[in-house]
């Protein structure tokens, strides 16, 4: 179980982040989405950018393919990639020395794939709950919201901390009001109060969250479905609006390279042109 010195520090971080919150209305604007440093376009969903483990910057799908298509073109060798924005060599997949360079800066991503890493026991890492937990706690006092809804998680497991079901719900309340998408129905749904949760998640696919929208569209055709045609059919238009601000000729390129991949199959030459 948990140390009497990590459960102090998970006790002072989530007093700390919910007197910093505490005057954050959870139904506000959700927060502008951060934009792609290289085309200055907001960025899409998470499986549609790409962590740049040299330089901590995030990169949308449509740079990153632009980058390497061009250089091919050029002959640079795969194994000589690098960075389209810090033009470093940068490894194929995170390192845990590219991560660790990082999280000497204090990225909190960095510090959070690590957690992952640990997690899992990826990368030839010894698998560890505790050592995942601490980099996530390091990564909260770093501010990332993702990394309050992912120690909220070990306190629904009763992973490493003891199971404390009111403890989960503040880390996730803390998580929503720092603007993670996730976070906001999960911590209504966890409350039991429904109809919250759905506001909420009209909220992120308003937005542009794409899975925000297909949890909708199945609540939708349960019967009884709290959701009206009229409500639904609101919420998809800022979908959609929200989706065109985001939209770019590279980034529908890099979809369908990544459907071809996908199946296995070679992209069409126009693609790589």
């Amino acid at each position: 179980m948990v140390s009497l010195e990590l459960e102090a520090r998970l006790d002072n971080l989530l007093s700390s982040a919910q007197e910093e919150t505490a005057d954050i209305d959870l139904f506000a604007p959700m927060p502008e989405r951060e934009e792609c440093p290289i085309c200055l376009i907001p960025l899409p969903s998470d499986y549609e950018v790409v962590y740049q483990s040299c330089c901590g910057k995030h990169i949308c799908l449509g740079c990153h393919y632009k980058h390497m298509i061009t250089d091919m073109k050029k002959g640079v060798q795969r194994k000589d990639d690098k960075c389209a924005f810090c033009r470093q060599p940068t490894p194929t997949r995170l390192s845990r020395k590219s991560l660790k360079k990082l999280m000497k800066k204090n990225d909190p991503q960095a510090f959070i794939q690590m957690a992952i890493y640990y997690k899992e026991g990826d990368d030839g890492m010894m698998q560890s709950d505790t050592k995942s937990l601490e980099m996530l706690i390091r990564a909260a006092e770093l501010g990332h919201g993702e990394a309050y809804l992912r120690i909220g998680e070990y306190y629904d497991d009763g992973l490493v901390v003891e199971q404390d079901i009111s403890k989960m719900v503040a880390f996730y309340e803390v998580s929503a009001k720092k603007g993670y998408v996730q976070a906001l129905a999960l911590f209504h749904a966890k409350n039991c109060n429904n109809k919250k949760c759905f506001e909420h998640m009209k909220m992120a696919a308003s937005a542009g969250d794409k899975d925000a929208v297909d949890l909708l569209m199945k609540a939708y055709k349960i019967e009884n479905s709290p959701l009206s045609k009229e409500e639904l059919t609101q919420t998809l238009r800022a979908f959609q609006a929200a989706n065109d601000v985001m939209k770019s000729e590279d980034r529908e390129n890099a979809r369908l390279i990544e459907e071809y991949r996908e199946r296995g199959e070679v992209p069409p030459v126009h693609l790589l042109k």
